[in-house]
């Protein structure tokens, strides 16, 4: 099934999060992206900043979605890149067996039911945002309580910091002291391995 851009500009929750899900299409991001056969589902694995790739899936029939993100928006950004990816590059997306994750988010879901006009109701409420629009936005205002909080944040690193190399030097001293107590002789013979320690 097609998904079109309209449409996702219809699900976006704001503008943030459309202008970061353009970020995140580069095919760098997602070392997996697959469909199966039927068209009716699609998947895909997409790399964040920890070690563990975020699992994205969503079924194109009625545009259920689930990430394992820990976002507060719905959908989050990694599922809208994942339905823009799709729109715009559906060539990148394999054809494959569903794996077990989402194998388990089908048996647990409910496809989404009601009328046509209860998804317009729903979305007449909501700001329009716009996929075009996400090159063009102004720069965003800021936030003074963040900043504030980001400044503590990063004194108490510096001041995190400053200790531990403060103790360790305090530890060096130390046993350069023990070394040149037991004497030179006592060093020599053992010198790699107290270097080394």
């Amino acid at each position: 099934m097609a998904v079109s851009v309209r449409k996702i500009e219809e699900m976006a929750p704001d503008q943030a999060s459309l202008n970061a899900a353009s970020k995140l299409m580069k095919p760098a991001k997602w070392p997996l992206l697959a469909g199966d056969a039927d068209e009716t589902l699609i998947w895909g694995e997409c790399q964040g900043s920890g070690s563990t790739p975020y699992r994205v899936m969503a079924a194109l029939d009625d545009l259920g979605y689930k990430c394992t993100c820990p976002s507060r928006k719905f959908p989050c950004k990694h599922v809208l890149a994942l339905l823009w990816t799709r729109a715009e590059e559906g060539g990148r997306f394999g054809v494959e067996a569903v794996p077990d994750w989402v194998g388990d988010w089908l048996s647990r879901r409910r496809p989404k039911t009601g009328s046509a006009a209860n998804g317009a109701a729903a979305t007449q409420d909501k700001p329009a945002v716009s996929v075009k629009a996400v090159d063009a936005e102004a720069p965003k205002e800021k936030d003074e309580k963040a900043e504030v909080r980001a400044a503590a944040q990063r004194e108490r690193q510096r001041v995190a910091r400053e200790e531990s190399i403060a103790a360790g030097l305090d530890e060096l001293d130390l046993w350069i002291a023990d070394q040149l107590d037991r004497g030179l002789a006592a060093f020599l013979p053992d010198a790699f391995k107290h270097c080394r320690q």
